[in-house]
């Protein structure tokens, strides 16, 4: 009888240093927004019922929820005004390409990680991406990474658009309760915000 060698966690961290630097290096952007994104997700999944694996499971989701857009085409990724039309399917992908980077990093929650990563831009009415699942059917750790990835993105520069101010993103945010957004979800965060422990983070 054989048995297989114990995993070597050392490797994993390596593993994922070297994504994260490949992000970097992809562009500078997206390596700074996964890392506030984390940060954002982390202090949110706080407040809610998960135990210390999904807390992790979160945060490693949220550092490389883009990583799949290593994949996209240069002329779409650093294009630095508004995204065309046709250019979209390739913007997408990456949520299905991040999931099949992360299963390969050995990393041992790479599965729940991975199906965070993938189910980041679900909808909560259905009409998001890849699987188009709403409702209870997106992962919590899902529906409070869309909350913290959109507000972070929404309030710093892009190569396609300008960040937009605090209040002007909270508006935003709170549109999309129960379009884009998780509303239970939102209400934690904007309590959150008010105490400020996330605009310090």
């Amino acid at each position: 009888m054989t048995f297989d060698p114990a995993p070597d966690f050392s490797d994993v961290a390596c593993s994922l240093e070297a994504l994260a630097l490949a992000i970097e290096v992809r562009d500078a952007y997206t390596r700074g927004h996964c890392d506030r994104t984390g940060r954002i997700a982390r202090t949110l999944g706080q407040c809610f019922d998960l135990d210390a694996d999904q807390l992790e499971q979160l945060e490693l989701a949220a550092h490389f929820h883009d990583v799949g857009k290593i994949g996209v085409p240069d002329r779409v990724l650093l294009h630095t005004g508004p995204v065309a039309d046709e250019d979209w399917p390739s913007i997408q992908a990456h949520s299905e390409l991040g999931e099949r980077i992360f299963l390969a990093s050995g990393h041992p929650h790479a599965n729940a990680v991975a199906t965070l990563i993938r189910h980041h831009h679900e909808a909560i009415d259905g009409s998001g991406y890849p699987d188009g699942l709403s409702g209870a059917a997106i992962p919590l750790g899902a529906r409070i990474l869309r909350v913290a990835d959109s507000y972070d993105a929404m309030t710093t520069r892009r190569p396609y658009a300008e960040g937009r101010a605090h209040d002007a993103a909270m508006r935003i945010l709170h549109a999309e309760q129960d379009e884009k957004i998780d509303a239970d979800v939102f209400r934690v965060f904007e309590r959150l915000m008010r105490d400020t422990a996330l605009r310090e983070a």
